[in-house]
């Protein structure tokens, strides 16, 4: 498996670094909002596949949660 920070795009930092610090989130249409920012839903995807975020729902509402790699690799970014 890579490491991380080799295959990890500005775009994909930027939203990981989002959904770290803001916990306001919400999906509208093929985006997300998360805090001040639009992220597309693909970036997530992507994201997801490398075992970065999970999306979960709570009480129906989905909303983006880090992994414990994300947090390690944001920890060490910044």
């Amino acid at each position: 498996m890579k490491p991380v920070a080799t295959s990890i795009t500005k775009t994909s930092l930027d939203a990981l670094a989002a959904i770290a610090k803001f916990r306001r989130q919400r999906r509208v249409g093929r985006v997300w909002l998360i805090g001040d920012r639009r992220v597309a839903t693909k970036t997530i995807e992507t994201l997801e596949q490398k075992d970065l975020l999970r999306e979960v729902a709570f009480n129906g509402t989905p909303a983006l949660i880090l992994t414990d790699e994300a947090k390690t690799f944001l920890a060490g970014k910044h």
